[in-house]
């Protein structure tokens, strides 16, 4: 048995930490697995249930940040080759140093960037890149 819970520090009262607690017995019972997400990790949460508490400190706990310019240059290169867009790595180190560091704006580039590809009947430029990324920039300050 394994089990994902997300969001899990998202509103943590008496009644879920007890929940929480029982969901911890049972999957152990079971000799199953239990991932919990976070946006803290669970020393930081306040928890008014001691035993709750010393599972929590007695299961490992990792930090997840955001992905450096390798993994996220990496992340380019195969949504443009889903796209079936040649991009130089030149290219791709202009937007890297421009984007914001996540997945989901890493792909919204690339969507926008296949748009305009499309619309300008030619391939992915520098200039195009720029304009594109200049354009998400003033969406985006608009919203």
């Amino acid at each position: 048995m394994a089990l994902l819970v997300d969001d899990v520090d998202r509103g943590l009262d008496a009644i879920r930490e007890r929940g929480l607690f029982h969901l911890f017995n049972v999957i152990a019972e079971r000799r199953g697995h239990l991932l919990l997400l976070a946006t803290q990790p669970p020393a930081r949460w306040s928890l008014g249930l001691a035993d709750l508490r010393s599972r929590l400190s007695a299961a490992p706990a990792i930090a997840i940040g955001a992905p450096d310019d390798a993994l996220l240059d990496i992340v380019l290169a195969k949504l443009f080759a889903d796209r079936q867009l040649s991009v130089s790595p030149e290219v791709r180190h202009y937007i890297l140093k421009r984007v914001e560091r996540s997945f989901a704006a890493a792909g919204a580039v690339v969507a926008a960037l296949d748009r305009a590809t499309l619309a300008a009947g030619r391939g992915v430029t520098p200039g195009l890149a720029r304009a594109v990324l200049e354009e998400l920039g003033r969406s985006s300050d608009d919203s």
